[in-house]
């Protein structure tokens, strides 16, 4: 049986713009801490191979010290280790890929052409291609076919399955099964499809932003093969230290931000998240009496990021029925509120929520 380690789009040393400085670092640190916590994985579950299906790095700037732990990473592991570049890792002439002395163990797809590299002693055969430049047009093992279908063959690749006229690599379940591979790891989407029988997407080891829900890691593949005949297992191993996830809040009848901040703690209760989560939530319903929320008052709620959107709506019959000075605001928007300009309509929609804080004495501050 051969024991496989598929992860992809690392991309170490990201930004996380979104997060200040303290807490950006913190990820940062985070996300090495995830791909050393997935080595030391490997070396202690007897995994022969690991497969990095592109984007290990985020762009092609890398630290020293990233590219340091990478190394000496890999030479603790004391089995196979292919990588191929990515669209964001593209390996250029003057790219980490091929400035840098990675151990014996390590061996590198960096060019659009499908090439393999074989290991006798496990009756193996990698295949794999890489980016050279940003785009890559066409799908390097179209109309290939495994050489030894004897052998147990892996192919380790970046490519979109999404998009067949895409820039990133477009492959089709067609060239997946025509080529033939025992198991295919494949990189770029972050939030995996299901799998396929014998292909997978790995997922991000870290997420880093809300557009990457949920808790992340790598594949772990077990295959057996019998004459030409091979069986594939596969599981998703978590890694990630933080999980990000988006939700919708109702928060019609509150009137206070004692309320909302009430209404929060159950929704993260009942959702039971805690430090590791970064929420992004939405507030929906009808507030009245002037109340903006807002995020700022609620703080971090045991959670290690909250953020929050307010996309309640103040209630329009009663303000459209208001004789006073609310209700002389409203009409004053009323054109705007109705306006088929989606700006417009949100710009004042944002001035009639201030504007009536301000009228009840309320925090502005949004």
């Amino acid at each position: 049986m051969l024991k496989v380690l598929h992860t992809g789009d690392l991309h170490l040393d990201a930004a996380f713009a979104s997060l200040d400085t303290r807490r950006a670092q913190i990820r940062k640190n985070e996300m090495r801490a995830a791909f050393t916590s997935m080595m030391t994985y490997a070396r202690m579950n007897g995994i022969d191979v690991v497969l990095m299906a592109g984007d290990i790095f985020d762009g092609r700037y890398v630290t020293r010290e990233t590219l340091q732990l990478m190394q000496k990473e890999f030479e603790k592991f004391e089995g196979i280790i292919c990588i191929a570049s990515g669209n964001h890792d593209y390996a250029d002439t003057s790219s980490v890929w091929r400035n840098t002395a990675f151990p014996d163990n390590v061996h590198l797809f960096l060019d659009p052409e499908l090439t393999s590299v074989s290991f006798p002693e496990k009756n193996l055969t990698v295949w794999g291609y890489g980016f050279s430049s940003k785009d890559l047009t066409e799908c390097p093992f179209a109309g290939r076919q495994i050489a030894d279908p004897g052998q147990i063959n892996l192919l380790v690749c970046h490519c979109d399955i999404t998009n067949g006229r895409g820039t990133d690599a477009p492959v089709t379940t067609a060239d997946l099964r025509s080529f033939g591979a025992d198991y295919t790891a494949m990189g770029h989407i972050h939030n995996p499809p299901q799998a396929g029988e014998k292909w997978a997407y790995c997922g991000c080891l870290e997420p880093r932003d809300f557009s990457e829900t949920g808790p992340k890691g790598a594949c772990v593949v077990e295959i057996e093969k019998e004459g030409t005949q091979s069986s594939v297992r596969m599981k998703r191993v978590r890694f990630s230290k933080r999980r990000y996830e988006t939700g919708t809040l109702d928060v019609t009848g509150c009137t206070t931000m004692e309320d909302v901040r009430a209404a929060t703690a159950g929704y993260i209760a009942d959702a039971k998240y805690g430090e590791d989560t970064l929420l992004l939530l939405r507030y929906t319903g009808t507030l009245a009496d002037g109340l903006v929320i807002n995020g700022d008052l609620l703080g971090e709620m045991g959670l290690f990021c909250l953020k929050t959107e307010d996309r309640t709506m103040p209630d329009m019959e009663t303000l459209a029925a208001d004789s006073g000075i609310r209700g002389a605001f409203y009409r004053t928007l009323a054109p705007a509120l109705a306006s088929e300009d989606k700006e417009e309509k949100e710009t004042a929609l944002r001035a009639l929520r201030y504007g009536l804080a301000a009228i009840a004495g309320e925090n502005i501050v949004g």
